[in-house]
């Protein structure tokens, strides 16, 4: 093993000891088991700027039609990013992990309506309900349920066919608010953004509301801004970092929504069942 370089060189006996103590530190991490490490830990953050998955790089059992298992094939963009095809939407392939059973992949809103400079609403979009239904993908309780927009609750429902308990609650809700006389978002607060989430595991059914509350009343806050619901990697660096300990612009945050890391959880046949559970973190 090569010294770093540019540090200088340990006297004899200091510098045996000091390679031994590493050999050891090095082979007590080699034989621990790898879930022995990660659970009962949040997933390590991964900064959005990295760039995704490149198409030849995707592990098994994803890859190219031919060489993949049914189900997990990907295709490739014209940048060589692995692209995942789920019903009629295509996202992009930020991590894969095949120990813990997940998948990050970029995506959009849900549902995003945004306000022209009269606070008039303009544009609706998103893609809504989602089935992940005949894919071996379900909704991953990693994630979290984001609200940002002011004045609008989510309701939300889970459902898969394997539901072993009739009165597991599988619904979710948050609302968020405006007053017109705050220029700052703090999901602490529900101030403009709030969160919900993930109600029940290996959910592969999805359908939301997202409602306008006190519509007769008019802020100016939404003037010029964009609301919008999403999925969001618990453990998001950039959008979590700013919530939770500390305040956001209002117009800062309340821009069209770009693509964001959603995670979800896979499994090979009807192994759902015998997937490590996640780590979820609970307000």
């Amino acid at each position: 093993m090569a010294m770093p370089c540019g540090r200088g060189s340990i006297p004899g006996a200091a510098a045996v000891a000091g390679w031994q103590f590493r050999s050891l530190v090095l082979f007590l991490f080699s034989v621990m088991p790898h879930r022995a490490l990660s659970r009962g830990l949040p997933l390590p953050p991964v900064s959005p700027l990295e760039r995704n998955i490149a198409c030849n790089s995707v592990p098994y059992p994803f890859g190219a039609r031919g060489s993949s298992l049914p189900g997990f094939e990907v295709t490739c963009s014209q940048n060589n990013e692995a692209m995942l095809q789920i019903g009629d939407n295509s996202y992009k392939l930020h991590d894969v992990s095949v120990d813990e059973g997940f998948v990050v992949i970029m995506a959009g809103p849900i549902r995003q309506v945004c306000y022209d400079r009269n606070g008039m609403s303009t544009q609706t979009t998103g893609t809504g309900n989602m089935s992940l239904g005949g894919t071996p993908f379900s909704f991953s309780m990693r994630n979290r349920l984001v609200v940002t927009g002011c004045n609008y609750r989510l309701f939300a429902k889970f459902s898969n066919s394997s539901t072993s308990n009739p009165w597991q609650p599988n619904t979710t809700s948050c609302t968020s608010s405006c007053d017109g006389n705050s220029n700052t978002v703090d999901c602490r607060d529900n101030i403009a953004c709030c969160d919900a989430h993930i109600p029940i595991d290996a959910a592969q059914e999805f359908t939301l509301k997202f409602d306008k509350i006190s519509s007769g009343q008019i802020t100016g806050d939404e003037n010029s801004t964009c609301s919008a619901a999403f999925f969001l990697d618990q453990n998001d660096p950039e959008f979590m970092g700013g919530t939770g300990g500390g305040q956001r612009s209002l117009k800062d945050l309340l821009l069209p929504a770009g693509e964001r890391r959603m995670i979800l959880d896979w499994a090979i046949g009807a192994a759902h069942a015998t997937r490590p559970r996640p780590t979820v973190w609970r307000r």
